[in-house]
C-alpha cells in the first residue's frame, strides 16, 4: 500500500547524490566507549558476575549529528563513514538514564571468561540469536508498543584484569529483507514542510516526549489533507487508531537518525523498514529522518529531510519475512573482526596498584569464599600497638587482606638490627636527619612505608609512651602520662579491630583493659625463642535484663585475656635483663608465622556475625552457625611450637579474678577512670587486691599448708 500521495518537490537532492529507485544504503554505527564503560565493566566482572559468562543488559546512546549534512562524494571535508553510538560508566545499569537529548539502544553484554572462549564463540550465532529476539518482537507487536527494541546493540567481551587489555567487538543487529529497499533522492524538510508545519513539527514531537530527556527513536507523524494541520504521534497509534485505513490524513513514518550523509540514512531505519514491511505490509512509505535537535525552536537552518522508499515484493518468496541478521563492527582495518585495547599506559600509577592489590580478593569470592566482604574490611579501622617484628609483619598481612585503615602506636625508634627483622624499615630508616644519631620513629616509618605499598592506605602514626602497671609515675609526670592515656582511649574508641603486639608484658595491660571495656576485637600475639601464643581476648558478657547498672561491675567477659592465667598482677619486667632478653631473641620465622595466623584469625572473627562474642571452636569442631563464612574454625588460642612444626588450639575460661579484665578490674575503670588508672601504676599490690587475686593467693596457701599437715599425720606403712 502507498501511504505517500504526494511527490518530493523538485531539486530536493544534493548535487552528486544517488538517482532515483536506487538501492538505499545506510550509515552504520560504530562503538565510542568512555574509559569509564571498561573501569565499571572490571567491576562488574569482579563483585557481580564473577565466573558467570551470563548475558547482561547494557545500553548505549546516540543523538542527532552535530554537524551539517553533507553528500558522500562532498570535497569540502572527509565524510563520515559511521555514526556513534557512546557506551560511559552507566551503560551497564539498565535502570541508568541515557544522557540528555539522545536515543537508547539497549541489548546484551556477554563479558568471556578466557580468551578462548572469547575466539570459540559462533559469531554467526550470536548475531542470529539477537535478530531472532527483534523478529519475535516485531511478530509479537511488542515494537509497536515499545519501538526502543528495534534499535538494538550486543557485545563479547574478554577482559584481562591483570593487564588492563579489552578484547571486543560489538554488533548493531539488523535484520535482512529478501529485497533491498530503494529510495528516491531526498528533500529538505523545510521544502515538504511549511513554516507553521515545521513549529508543528517540533512542539508535537516535544508534546511525544512529555517532558522527558530520553528520545523517542520512532513515531508518527500526520499531515491533514484538509487543514495541512501537522501532529505527532507514537509509532503504536498506526495499531491503536487503525491509520491504515484513515484516509483523511498523510502519513510520514519518523525516525531520530544519527546520520549526517544527507543521502544516506542512519542504521536503526534497517529494522523500522521490516516492521513496515512485514507486520503493517507497507511497500512505500515517506520516511523522516530527524536529525534536528530536539526543541520547540525550529532551527533556521533543518539537518532533517525526508524521502520516499519502497520496499519491494519478491514474487517468488513470502516477501514479509527477513532472510538473515547484519551488523557486526568494523575493525580498526575495515575488516569485521574483534578489537582491542590496552588501558594500561594511560591509566594513573597509583590506581593501577590499588585495584591490582585487591585484585587477588575479590577473584577470592569467584570460586572459594563467595561470602568474603572485602569492601566491608577497607572500612575497619585497625589499630596496631606495636611497630617491631610483630608489628610489621600484622601490618603487611593486613594490606594482603585489604584493610586499608592502619594505626601505629609505637615510642621507639629504628635501630640498625631492625631492617632485617622488620619487614617495613630499611637501612635509610636507621638515621633520622633530625637527629642523626637516633633512627627514625617507628611508628612514622612504618606508616610511611605503607604508603609506598599501597598508595591508597590511610595510615596514621603516634609516638606514644604506654604507661605500665610496676612502672610508676611521679608527680612531675603524671599530666604528660594523663594526656597520653586519654590520646590512647581515643585511639581505641574510634578503631574496631586491635593488635597487641608490644616487647613486654606490661605494656599490654592498659590496651587490654581499653579493649574488654570498650567491646572491641582484640587480638594478641607474643613470642618465645622458638613458641607462640595468640588469642582473641573476650568481651564483656550482655547483661541478664534489668540488671545493669552504672555502679555495677560489668558481667565476666565470655573468654580469658592474655592476663587470665597469670597469678600476679603485670610487674616492670625489663630490669635486670640480658642482651638476648632485651632484643627478643626468636627464631627469624616464628613472627611472620604468628603474625599471618594473627591476622587470619582477625578476619574469621569478623566475619562472625557476633564477632567477640563467637563461641571459640576446638580442633576439628566448627560451629554451625559461622561454618557458611567458609573461613573455617574460630579458635581461642592457638600456642605454636616451631621446634616440632604443630600448633595446638585451646580454648580458655576467663578467670574472674584476673588483674586485666575482670569485672572488678574493668568496673574500676569504667567508674574511677584516670584516678583509677594511676593507682595501678603506682600500688604494686592494687591490681591484686582489687581484683581478689591477693586474697585468692592466701587462701591456696592456707590450703596447701593444711595439705602438708595432712601429710604428716598420714600414718606410716
Amino acid at each position: 500500500e502507498n501511504h505517500c500521495k504526494s511527490s518530493l518537490p523538485p531539486g530536493g537532492s544534493a548535487p552528486n547524490q544517488v538517482m532515483a529507485n536506487n538501492i538505499l544504503q545506510h550509515l552504520t554505527f560504530s562503538s565510542a566507549i568512555d574509559v569509564r564503560f571498561w573501569s565499571e565493566l572490571s567491576s562488574v566482572k569482579l563483585d557481580d558476575l564473577r565466573l558467570s559468562a551470563e548475558p547482561r543488559p547494557f545500553w548505549g546512546s546516540y543523538s542527532t549529528p552535530t554537524r551539517a549534512p553533507q553528500s558522500t562524494s562532498s570535497e569540502s571535508s572527509p565524510a563520515p563513514k559511521t555514526a556513534m553510538l557512546s557506551f560511559d560508566s552507566g551503560s551497564l545499569d539498565a535502570s541508568a538514564q541515557v544522557p540528555n537529548r539522545t536515543v537508547r539502544v539497549a541489548g546484551k553484554v556477554t563479558i568471556m571468561n578466557t580468551m578462548e572462549t572469547f575466539k570459540e564463540t559462533s559469531y554467526s550465532s550470536f548475531l542470529d540469536a539477537a535478530g531472532a529476539e527483534i523478529s519475535g518482537s516485531i511478530d509479537s507487536g511488542e515494537a509497536v508498543q515499545n519501538p526502543s527494541l528495534l534499535a538494538r546493540c550486543d557485545a563479547i567481551v574478554y577482559p584481562d584484569l591483570k593487564s588492563y587489555k579489552y578484547t571486543y567487538w560489538f554488533a548493531f543487529p539488523a535484520l535482512l529483507l529478501r529485497s533491498p529497499p530503494t529510495a528516491k533522492p531526498p528533500a529538505p524538510v523545510n521544502k515538504v514542510f511549511s513554516d507553521a508545519q515545521m513549529k508543528q513539527l517540533f512542539s508535537g514531537y516535544q508534546s511525544l516526549l512529555g517532558g522527558s530527556s530520553e528520545l523517542q527513536p520512532f513515531f508518527l507523524v500526520l499531515v491533514d489533507r484538509k487543514s495541512s494541520d501537522v501532529t505527532v504521534k507514537p509509532l503504536r497509534s498506526w495499531e491503536d487508531d487503525s491509520l491504515a485505513t484513515d484516509n483523511a490524513s498523510d502519513k510520514i513514518f519518523g525516525f531520530v537518525d544519527p546520520s549526517s550523509l544527507t543521502e544516506n540514512p542512519g542504521w536503526p531505519l534497517r529494522n523500522f523498514l521490516v516492521l513496515l514491511k512485514r507486520r503493517w505490509k507497507i511497500g512505500k512509505a515517506r520516511i523522516l529522518c530527524f536529525r534536528d535537535p530536539p526543541t520547540l525552536d525550529v532551527p533556521p537552518a533543518s539537518a532533517s529531510v525526508v524521502m520516499d522508499v519502497t520496499i519491494p515484493d519478491d514474487p517468488s518468496q513470502d516477501a514479509s519475512t527477513s532472510t538473515g541478521v547484519v551488523g557486526w563492527e568494523v575493525n580498526a582495518k575495515g575488516k569485521l573482526g574483534a578489537r582491542r585495547v590496552d588501558l594500561a599506559p594511560f591509566m594513573d600509577p597509583s590506581r593501577r596498584a590499588v585495584e591490582s592489590a585487591d585484585l587477588n580478593l575479590k577473584l577470592m569470592r569467584w570460586r572459594f569464599l563467595p561470602d568474603l566482604e572485602p569492601e566491608r574490611m577497607a572500612t575497619v579501622k585497625c589499630l596496631l600497638f606495636g611497630a617491631g617484628t610483630l608489628g610489621c609483619n600484622v601490618a603487611r598481612s593486613l594490606l594482603s587482606w585489604g584493610f586499608r585503615h592502619i594505626t601505629f602506636v609505637d615510642y621507639g625508634k629504628v635501630s640498625y638490627s631492625n631492617p632485617t627483622r622488620q619487614w617495613l624499615f630499611e637501612h635509610e630508616d636507621c638515621v633520622d636527619e633530625s637527629c642523626p644519631a637516633e633512627g627514625k620513629p617507628k611508628a612514622q616509618a612504618a606508616a610511611d612505608r605503607l604508603k609506598r605499598i599501597v598508595p591508597n592506605v590511610e595510615a596514621a602514626a603516634y609516638s606514644l609512651s604506654i604507661p605500665m602497671p610496676g612502672h610508676p609515675i611521679s608527680p612531675q609526670q603524671q599530666e604528660g602520662v594523663l594526656k597520653d592515656v586519654a590520646e590512647l582511649e581515643r585511639l581505641v574508641d574510634e578503631s574496631e579491630l586491635v593488635f597487641l603486639l608490644t616487647d613486654t608484658r606490661e605494656s599490654r595491660w592498659l590496651p587490654t583493659v581499653l579493649c574488654a571495656a570498650k567491646n572491641k576485637v582484640c587480638i594478641n600475639v607474643a613470642l618465645g625463642f622458638d613458641t607462640f601464643v595468640l588469642l582473641r581476648h573476650g568481651v564483656p558478657l550482655p547483661p541478664s535484663p534489668g540488671a545493669a547498672s552504672a555502679s555495677e561491675d560489668p558481667p565476666p567477659c565470655n573468654l580469658g585475656c592474655y592476663f587470665c592465667n597469670d597469678v600476679v598482677a603485670p610487674t616492670d619486667s625489663t630490669r635486670n635483663r640480658t642482651l638476648d632478653q632485651q632484643c627478643t631473641a626468636t627464631r627469624p620465622g616464628l613472627s611472620p608465622i604468628a603474625s599471618s595466623l594473627a591476622v587470619e584469625l582477625a578476619v574469621t572473627v569478623l566475619h562472625h556475625p557476633q564477632r567477640s562474642l563467637a563461641p571459640p571452636d576446638l580442633a576439628g569442631q566448627v560451629g554451625d552457625d559461622h561454618a557458611a563464612a567458609g573461613l573455617g574454625l574460630i579458635p581461642h588460642q592457638v600456642r605454636g611450637f616451631l621446634s616440632t612444626f604443630s600448633n595446638v588450639i585451646v580454648k580458655g575460661d576467663a578467670f574472674q579474678r584476673c588483674t586485666a579484665c575482670s569485672p572488678k578490674v574493668l568496673g574500676g575503670y569504667l567508674r574511677k577512670g584516670h584516678e583509677f588508672l594511676l593507682s595501678a601504676f603506682n600500688q604494686p599490690d592494687y591490681l591484686e587486691e582489687l581484683s581478689g587475686l591477693k586474697e585468692f593467693l592466701k587462701a591456696a596457701d592456707e590450703g596447701m599448708d593444711d595439705w602438708d599437715d595432712d601429710e604428716e599425720d598420714m600414718p606410716e606403712d
